[in-house]
């Protein structure tokens, strides 16, 4: 066959691209691609909202690293949970327990100035119980020291104090020492840390957990 020339291919070339079907279903194609695009769009109704990487205890302070970001659908919650973006600027503090993977409610965040509580850390001999854990309600006891190795009558000193961390401390053998920080009522203050001043055997018991 013999070859076609060169001006008859680049003419050959030209009508396909110019060609009003080729156009037409160019077209047809976008618009296609578009509109779906736009369906499927004005059918995402969900939008970034903060959540807990893990629970927060009532009183701890908010960092960048204990919040995620979830995608949900508020709807009629619109206004009630903090959207990405949103969160208050300062040093923050959790005003209740606020579970792992729960969405951070606008009413569960307040400035640090205004906490009820502080942070204390309790040293406690021995396993803990397995209900003590971080968000947890506990009483805790006091016992005064009478003689060596000796102590009085516990009584209780603070009444529903929140477990914020648990570090324990397996280093020494056939001993267990655990590190409690639970967040104290200010107004109990005083008392935990003379007890711990005056060398008070303290102990955590486990109380209600009402956040």
């Amino acid at each position: 066959m013999p070859k076609q020339p060169r001006s008859a291919a680049r003419t050959t070339r030209r009508r396909f691209w110019f060609d009003p079907r080729f156009i037409i279903g160019l077209v047809l194609v976008i618009v296609s691609v578009t509109g779906v695009w736009l369906v499927v769009d004005s059918q995402d109704q969900t939008v970034p909202v903060y959540a807990a990487a893990s629970t927060l205890p009532a009183g701890a302070r908010v960092m960048s690293d204990d919040l995620t970001l979830s995608r949900v659908s508020l709807g009629s919650l619109d206004g009630q949970y903090i959207r990405e973006g949103e969160l208050p600027e300062g040093d923050l503090v959790i005003i209740r327990t606020v579970g792992d993977g729960e969405l951070i409610p606008a009413s569960a965040i307040a400035a640090a100035a205004e906490s009820a509580v502080a942070p204390v850390v309790i040293e406690i001999t021995g396993e803990l119980p397995e209900s003590v854990v971080v968000g947890a309600r506990v009483d805790v006891w006091a016992a005064a020291p009478i003689e060596q190795n000796r102590f009085g009558q516990p009584t209780v000193i603070v009444d529903g104090a929140v477990v914020a961390r648990v570090v324990t401390d397996d280093a020494m053998v056939g001993q267990q020492n655990t590190s409690v920080e639970v967040l104290i009522p200010k107004g109990d203050l005083a008392t935990v840390l003379s007890a711990q001043a005056n060398g008070h055997a303290l102990s955590l018991v486990p109380g209600a957990n009402v956040a």
